[in-house]
């Protein structure tokens, strides 16, 4: 879920943190809180730090602009907010992000894309799960009419179990066909029933916090 704080919680964070060592600014990395793979840096100061803290999506300070900007407020590619780390001297700090779209104007998933060495690519995991459902978590919030998420939920909970039940006609059909229909049958129900979770409210651990439970009572029945 997005970090956000209350304006008095946001202050008080604030007040514990070095400016004056970077002359109003510090250093703020931004990693994938999925795979964690570093996606930018950038500076803050003290405004920024706050409206980050309040709204749960990045904002910096330009220096060259001399502006407070927020990621993602021209392209809609917002970084929501997991956890902010400080460092040891609380002069610098480390925003673990879900990101929503490419975060370099480039439209690279990173900014660090020029490796000295060529890297093995990143493969994703599981934890694509949580950040496929923040981006439907923001678009039922605060995604405009064209958003497929936003229309949907706003035409109500009939039409979603609707959908729902159209896509599992679509996986029974797609196991008689290729393999590669079949899983793009399966994502479409998967990505239709978080749209369901997120309508009720329910997070998307709780559904781990019950295959887990599931899998110790399993284990714990063999012994």
């Amino acid at each position: 879920m997005i970090l956000q704080f209350s304006k008095e919680k946001a202050e008080e964070i604030v007040e514990k943190v070095n400016f004056e060592k970077g002359n109003g600014f510090i250093p703020a990395i931004v990693q994938d809180s999925s795979n964690n793979r570093v996606l930018m840096q950038a500076y803050m100061n003290r405004e920024s730090l706050i409206q980050t803290l309040l709204t749960g999506k990045t904002h910096f300070w330009s220096r060259t602009r001399k502006k407070l900007w927020m990621k993602g407020e021209e392209s809609g590619h917002f970084s929501l907010v997991q956890n902010i780390i400080f460092d040891c001297d609380n002069d610098a700090i480390l925003i673990k992000v879900q990101q929503i779209g490419p975060i370099c104007h480039t439209n690279q998933e990173t900014c660090f894309h020029n490796p000295t060495v060529k890297e093995e690519e990143l493969k994703p995991t599981a934890a694509i799960l949580e950040r496929i459902y923040e981006i439907i978590l923001e678009r039922s919030r605060t995604g405009d009419e064209r958003s497929y998420v936003k229309k949907l939920m706003n035409k109500g909970e009939s039409e979603i179990l609707s959908k729902i039940s159209e896509e599992s006609e679509e996986v029974v059909l797609a196991t008689k066909e290729s393999s590669e229909r079949l899983v793009s049958e399966e994502s479409d129900l998967i990505f239709h029933l978080m749209i369901l979770l997120a309508s009720k409210g329910i997070k998307l651990q709780e559904i781990f916090n019950e295959f887990d439970r599931r899998h110790k009572e399993k284990i714990s029945k063999s012994r």
